[in-house]
């Protein structure tokens, strides 16, 4: 995290704090100058020279307000680029975690923007004004050192007594915030089910106990606020009365208690500001802490060669990836390794839960395995850049998220240009253009909140023009027809042929059997594991007298129809009652 250029508001704090002792100087001279010498002259000058001041304290004061927003500005450019990076790539802890940064960061962001970090300025300049007040008298130096003390241990005290009832209070209050934007996401349920009465009890029980513990914290702070405006009131008027007592023994002259009870005044006011501001000032500390330690954890950026465009071979060696923390659990995914030549459709099939999904996520990056190497064109993985990652493979997921944008935008990628030929020749190589061009807006139509909403097969079919969008040579497609009427499946296995005879490679997971008609070869996954990888015409064949299976990790030999295959035949999964496929061993047992 960069620092902060502060030092000019540090120079504009001493300068304001030295502008501070003018008042109480001219009141000082007034008293003793100008009464006792009856010199119109000299309170003319005198007043003039403290007005001048002042105008140049409110432009000090103005130009530091400026300066600690200026800072909040480069604060929030300097670390929005690596924040965004490292929650873009993080997957601990999911929304809530990625809404709890985002608070921390908003929380530093609002206090250096604030008065309360010009106030720790003027802290510092505590000692100068006591100092003054010694000047004065030191009977003045030692009530106002005494008062100051006083206002210390208060802010003290508030911090020890409010410390646990505050950090319960935070937490009460992101459980229910967590909790209800959950909720918020999955409305139509909650309303189809009529789980709204059991919802609103259960946040209501979140935000009663966040209420209660933020209530009994704000009730101790707002004590110990008002003890402290309390003692620096009764501290002016006892240095007022401690001045006039000086003056009546002839220690020191009139104009001593009003300068007095100004200087002293000024010298309560920061530490008054601080006891004020607390809450704030802790929580904005302790948000910077954890933003340090969030972005402690991320790897530096380095800067990587453009590599060659890739023809999209794909290579997987000992692919393993387990998300659970609990030591020996078993893995989603176990040694997983096949390659796949440049051009051909590979589908991966197998039971729920089998971790089909998992394999498409870490070819795509979305997750990061824990052993293993993902190759494009023999170049691992870490080996390109980013952004020429994300152009060479398209992704569509299983759970399709759309933006609130029109629906280019959205094709684009969100690109602030987007190119208009580009959008229109990947929606007609998703089989998608013809349904855009008949809603009203065409490709401009908004989706999101309160616009269009589309339904699930139409967002996979968009998402597909999407990841498209960018000419890639990979493919990885998750379920791409698990919300696809038979109409919609037609314009997918056309949309993927279409993608073959343009040299892509594809992968995609699925359930259904009819993506076998078009795929090159079928891969099965058991338990985190690769249990067979074979032609799909061995599994379209159907023969009735299956061998051995052959090695998970054997290399891909390219389908000879012409000839016998090489390859031991694999019985084909028969179609489960619900549409999934069945695993089938020889002689017709069900795994």
């Amino acid at each position: 995290m960069q620092r902060l250029p502060l030092k000019w508001i540090a120079i504009f704090s001493v300068a304001t704090n030295l502008l501070m002792i003018v008042p109480p100087l001219h009141m000082l001279q007034v008293y003793d100058r100008v009464l006792t010498s009856n010199s119109m002259e000299t309170l003319i000058y005198l007043t003039l020279i403290a007005l001048a001041a002042m105008v140049l304290y409110g432009i000090a004061e103005a130009v530091r307000g400026k300066l600690a927003q200026r800072a909040a500005a480069q604060y929030t450019v300097s670390l929005s680029e690596p924040l965004f990076k490292r929650l873009s790539s993080s997957t601990v802890d999911g929304a809530r975690g990625s809404s709890q940064v985002l608070r921390d960061f908003n929380s530093v962001r609002g206090f250096i923007a604030s008065r309360a970090l010009t106030g720790l300025f003027d802290l510092p300049f505590v000692p100068f004004f006591i100092l003054l007040m010694f000047l004065l008298h030191w009977v003045l130096g030692v009530m106002t050192l005494v008062g100051t003390f006083a206002l210390v241990g208060i802010a003290w005290l508030n911090k020890v007594s409010t410390a646990k009832d505050t950090d319960e209070s935070k937490q009460s209050d992101m459980e229910a915030l967590t909790f209800a934007q959950t909720v918020f996401m999955r409305a139509e349920d909650i309303r189809a089910m009529g789980l709204l009465p059991s919802v609103m009890e259960r946040w209501g029980q979140k935000m009663a106990t966040s209420l209660q513990k933020g209530d009994v914290a704000a009730g101790q702070t707002s004590t110990f606020y008002g003890i402290s405006k309390s003692v620096r009131k009764m501290l002016q008027i006892l240095i007022m009365a401690c001045g006039a007592y000086l003056v009546l023994k002839g220690d020191v002259s009139g104009g001593v208690i009003f300068a007095a009870s100004m200087i002293s005044g000024r010298a309560l006011a920061p530490v008054e500001q601080v006891i004020g501001g607390w809450d704030r000032i802790t929580h904005a500390r302790t948000a910077n802490a954890n933003l340090k330690a969030y972005l402690a954890d991320a790897e530096m950026p380095h800067d990587l060669v453009q590599l060659p465009q890739p023809i999209g071979h794909v290579s997987v060696e000992g692919l393993s990836y387990s998300p659970s923390q609990i030591p020996n659990a078993k893995p989603v995914l176990d040694e997983v390794s096949f390659d796949l030549p440049p051009g051909k459709i590979l589908a991966v099939i197998g039971p729920s839960g089998a971790g089909k999904s998992t394999v498409a996520k870490a070819l795509v990056g979305a997750i990061t395995p824990d052993s293993g190497q993902i190759m494009l064109d023999g170049a691992q993985r870490s080996q390109y850049p980013e952004d020429q990652w994300g152009e060479a493979v398209g992704y569509v997921s299983q759970e399709i998220t759309l933006f609130p944008a029109t629906l280019a935008e959205n094709i684009a990628r969100l690109e602030l240009n987007p190119d208009s030929e580009k959008v229109v020749a990947a929606a007609q190589a998703a089989g998608v253009h013809e349904l855009i061009t008949s809603l009203p807006d065409g490709y401009s139509t908004e989706i999101g909140p309160g616009k269009l909403v589309l339904s699930g097969g139409q967002k996979q079919r968009i998402a597909l023009a999407r990841a498209l969008y960018s000419d890639p040579k990979v493919l990885v497609l998750d379920e791409p027809n698990a919300h696809l009427d038979a109409q919609g499946e037609v314009s997918l296995m056309n949309a993927m042929k279409r993608a073959r005879n343009d040299g892509r490679t594809i992968i995609v997971v699925t359930q259904r059997r009819t993506v076998l008609q078009v795929a090159d070869y079928v891969m099965t996954i058991r338990d985190g594991r690769v249990s067979d990888f074979s032609s799909a015409a061995h599994h379209k064949a159907k023969p009735a007298n299956a061998q051995t299976r052959p090695a998970p990790n054997a290399p891909v030999q390219e389908p000879q129809p012409q000839s016998p295959p090489q390859r031991v035949q694999v019985e084909a999964p028969p179609i489960a009652a619900d549409g999934a496929m069945t695993e089938q061993m020889p002689g017709g047992a069900q795994l």
